[in-house]
Formats: structure tokens, sequence, C-alpha cells
């Protein structure tokens, strides 16, 4: 897959570099900024090819590996990290990235190897058969594959509203919870450019994926609840365009964001109209919302329903009935 180059007219220094993932949602969209501090980021999946086609494309651009001072992580999954092991190693490059993700990115074996305990006790809570989320979670261990820790004294931790210079100009950290507990966007003000990451993605609904509580915190995150609020948040920024991880670059975010509200407020009508009948679990309702989902994607599915069926909770919609067996859920409405 080649490479598209891209340039902004009012950030000269802005360029896209697209490179590709082995996985279902396609090549993903990294950026690289040119300046005293060349930055890059997000930095596609750990695969041969992938880093192959990364240094054919920094030097079509005169610069090498080696060059990168700074790599910016929105979030931590692997499309989206999984290269930043190699460049560090490389370029001693520092990492900036939310707090959030600081285990994620300098543990990464010891959290995936958490979150696979957590994972499998969620999927039998939500009522999956026992052969079926051992299956899943052995698929979930290939991930690892896919990106490696990095040094934890190369960790620059952000936080919403810090600010960085990219360029010539600062840029603004958005803190936006929801698809990733951890996920920053960056935005200047003065192009009101906003580099969404996989926040707002405009072909893609994008999952609010279902994460264990980080150190030091007991609870799990309620995505939907998250991003529904990273949403409106993003939206009411000045922004005239848009750039995501992956596909074309957004150019009405108010309406997007509109429209990906109302997706997921049909979606909570139809769990509940679901649960008016009778009680069922998250498991059920997988099954019944997403019938031909297989392997990892029953991950998402299932990411997908519990995290409407937090929101629906929240809203008092629905209640969990907690027993010996699977978690089920009931409408409150009469």
């Amino acid at each position: 897959m080649n490479s598209e180059c891209r340039r902004f007219p009012i950030l000269s220094y802005l360029q896209t570099i697209t490179l590709p993932t082995p996985f279902p949602v396609g090549p993903i969209n990294c950026y690289l900024a040119e300046g005293d501090e060349l930055t890059l980021v997000d930095t596609g999946p750990r695969e041969p090819a992938t880093l192959d086609l990364l240094r054919q494309e920094l030097a079509a651009r005169g610069h090498a590996l080696k060059d990168i001072r700074r790599v910016v992580v929105t979030h931590t999954h692997v499309d989206h990290f999984g290269l930043l092991a190699d460049i560090v190693a490389e370029s001693g490059a520092r990492v900036l990235s939310h707090s959030r993700n600081r285990w994620s990115l300098t543990d990464f074996e010891h959290e995936w190897f958490h979150r696979h305990d957590f994972y499998r006790d969620i999927f039998l809570r939500a009522g999956a058969p026992t052969e079926y989320a051992d299956a899943v979670i052995h698929g979930m261990r290939r991930i690892t594959q896919y990106a490696a820790s990095v040094p934890a004294d190369s960790f620059v931790p952000l936080e919403d509203e810090d600010k960085l210079t990219l360029g010539t100009d600062a840029w603004q950290v958005v803190f936006a919870p929801g698809h990733a507990s951890g996920l920053i966007c960056l935005y200047e003000p003065r192009s009101r450019t906003l580099i969404s990451s996989d926040h707002l993605l405009r072909d893609i609904t994008s999952n609010p994926v279902l994460e264990p509580p980080t150190r030091g915190e007991t609870e799990r995150p309620r995505a939907l609840v998250d991003y529904c609020a990273s949403m409106e948040k993003t939206a009411r920024l000045p922004i005239r365009i848009a750039l995501p991880a992956h596909g074309e670059p957004i150019y009405d975010v108010r309406a997007l964001v509109d429209a990906r509200i109302a997706f997921h407020r049909s979606r909570l009508d139809h769990i509940e109209e679901q649960l008016q009948c009778c009680t069922a679990s998250a498991f059920e309702l997988c099954q019944i919302l997403f019938p031909e989902l297989k392997s990892f994607d029953t991950f998402l599915g299932l990411s997908e329903v519990i995290a409407h069926l937090d929101l629906l909770e929240l809203e008092g919609r629905v209640r969990r009935e907690e027993s010996d067996g699977p978690t089920r859920y009931v409408s409150t409405a009469k």
C-alpha cells in the first residue's frame, strides 16, 4: 500500500503519512510536524512492512527515523503506538501522551496480561459461554505482537489544556475519553485545526471500547458516558477541519457529532425496547444486535452493548439484576 502525502495550506509544516494496518479499520493516518523538534503523531502497528514504509516516507521528506525527537500518542490502541518502541530505540525520542496511558506504554506486556483476566471475567458475567470467552481472549493475546513497551524515562505525561509546539504553532491538548479512556486530540486555534485521532471519524462510528480500571482506580470507565460528553466538548470548539486517524478530513464537526449522538440515542432506545419484554444479559443483547459477529469482533460488540447499558442505567432506564449467574438487565419502564 502506498502512503498518501498531504500538506495543509495553512499549516505548511504538517503532513499526513498513511500507513497500512492488518486490522479491519484499514490504514492509519499519522501526522508529521516538521520544525525545531520533528514530531510524529501516532505510529502505526509494529509490523516490518509498516516500519519500512515509515522509513521510506520520512526519507522522501529528507528525514530519518533517528531524527524524530517526539512522538505524540493519541491513545493506546496498537495501531496508534505499535512502532513506538522501535522509534524510541533508534531515535531516543520522548513519548508524549495522556497520563492515563503511562502504564500501557511503559509496561505494555503486563498491562495486556492483566486485561486478559479482566475481559474474561467481564465476558463470563455478561453471559458468554466459558469456551467462547476463552477463545476470544486467546485471540486477543495476539494483539501483543503489534506493540512493545518503551523505557519509563521516555514518557512525558500530558493533561487537558496543556500546550505543545508543533511546527510554528502552539497546539492545545484536548482530553477526549470515550473510544479510549486516555484519548487526546490536538487543537490549533489560529487555523482551527483538530487532529481528532479515533475520537471523530468521518465514515466510521468509533466504538466505546471496554477498558479495565487504570492503576490506582477501582471502577472501570463508562466509555459511552465519557464519549458523549467528549463529543459535545469538541463540537464546542471553532473547528474548520478535523484530521482523523482513519479516512478523510471532516469539515462539519457539529453535524458529525449530532449524527453520532443520534446514532447512539437510537441504539439506546432499541436496547431498551428489547428489555421491555424480558430481562437479558449483555451477551444475549449482543447476539440480538450483532448476530453475525465472530472472534475478536465479539469483543467490540460486547463493548458496544455494555457501554449503552451503562448509559441506560445512569439515566435510570434499566437496572441490573445480580445473581450467581450472569448479570441481567431489566427495563424500568412501566
